[in-house]
């Protein structure tokens, strides 16, 4: 699966394998940290990752959705991800 992510430096492009039958975009920005780019900036919280603080908030496609909840169907060719709405800090890291 392709992924683009819009980063503080400009548009990023990863090649992530469709490793389950269901993925969140948080296994996905996990991947693509632990694999591929450690300097990927994502709030990645071990308290929550139950769709409750909302902390996690990322575009889909430029839609709005919470990381840690979102399924990505694995077959999808190309996602791409954006920082939801808010002050950017840094890559999808905002403040509201």
């Amino acid at each position: 699966m392709r992924v683009e992510i819009e980063r503080s430096g400009g548009l990023a492009v990863y090649e992530v394998p469709a490793f389950a039958k269901t993925m969140t975009i948080m296994d996905i920005l996990d991947y693509i940290y632990a694999n591929l780019d450690h300097s990927l900036a994502y709030f990645r919280h071990s308290s929550c990752n139950q769709a409750i603080c909302g902390r996690c908030s990322v575009k889909l496609d430029g839609v709005q959705t919470l990381a840690c909840a979102k399924e990505v169907d694995p077959s999808a060719e190309c996602i791409r991800l954006s920082p939801a709405n808010g002050k950017v800090l840094r890559d999808l890291v905002v403040i509201r």
